[in-house]
Parts: structure tokens; C-alpha cells; sequence
């Protein structure tokens, strides 16, 4: 009985932390700084603004990216968005050599994707939806000697 009534509890709180907006009061957009650089670490850093508005309290929304160039795509993790209509600077980082291994970006031209994402329940498990989004062309600059 301990269970099931914990698991119940576990559900409601998913179903309120992740209740719907209605899609039309959210609004949002997105930029994307036009050159991306990896550092001689090997870290890049993508980076932008975004303005949001009409996001639900009752769930979180965040910023996901990825770069992508020849076919080769690498997604960063999320940052957490301040959904308040103001303009907020954003920006991710991470290796373009994980482990070790070298996913063969270059200097060159390449693209960013960034979008702004939540999630909502659909039953048993939270699934991210996409609220707003922008993929750009870029320049990659690469501080690797």
C-alpha cells in the first residue's frame, strides 16, 4: 500500500510540475553569434541571446544547442531560461575532443542549432517538446595548434 501511494504521489507531482501551456501564449526567439571558436583546450563555446515570454511557472524551460559541421554533430547541454520578455545572453561549452577522440571539426564553415525546450507529461515519463528555435550557418575559427 506504502508504494502505491508514493507512486501516486510521484505522478502528481510530475503532472503538476510538467502541466501544459497553452502553446499560443508562449513566445520566444532565439540568436546566435555568428563566429565560434575553439580554444587550444579544444573547448568550444556557442553563444547567443534569447528572449522568452509566457512560459508557464509550473515548468521549467531551457536553452539546448549543438553545432554540427560535415555531416558531424555534437549537442551541449542545457542552460535553464528566465522567461520574462527581457534579453538574455546565453552560451555552452564543451570539448570537440571527447575522451580523446577527435570528431574532426575544423576551421571553416559549420552550423549552430539552439533551441528552447520543456517538458510535459505524456503519461509515465516527461517528453522535451520544442517551444522556439533558430539554426544558423557560422564561421568555426579553431585556436588548435
Amino acid at each position: 500500500m506504502r508504494i502505491t501511494g508514493l507512486a501516486l504521489a510521484t505522478l502528481a507531482a510530475l503532472a503538476t510540475f510538467t502541466s501544459p501551456a497553452a502553446a499560443d501564449a508562449f513566445s520566444g526567439q532565439i540568436s546566435v553569434r555568428d563566429e565560434v571558436h575553439i580554444a587550444p583546450d579544444g573547448t568550444v563555446t556557442l553563444s547567443g541571446t534569447y528572449r522568452c515570454s509566457g512560459a508557464s511557472p509550473d515548468r521549467a524551460v531551457f536553452l539546448t544547442s549543438s553545432l554540427e559541421q560535415n555531416g558531424r554533430q555534437i549537442g551541449f547541454g542545457s542552460t535553464d531560461a528566465v522567461c520574462d520578455g527581457g534579453e538574455h545572453p546565453w552560451s555552452s561549452s564543451g570539448p570537440v575532443e571527447p575522451l580523446g577522440g577527435d570528431l574532426g571539426f575544423r576551421e571553416g564553415p559549420a552550423r549552430v542549432q539552439a533551441r528552447l525546450m520543456t517538458l510535459e507529461n505524456s503519461g509515465w515519463l516527461p517528453l522535451p517538446r520544442g517551444l522556439a528555435g533558430h539554426e544558423e550557418g557560422v564561421a568555426l575559427v579553431d585556436h588548435r595548434s
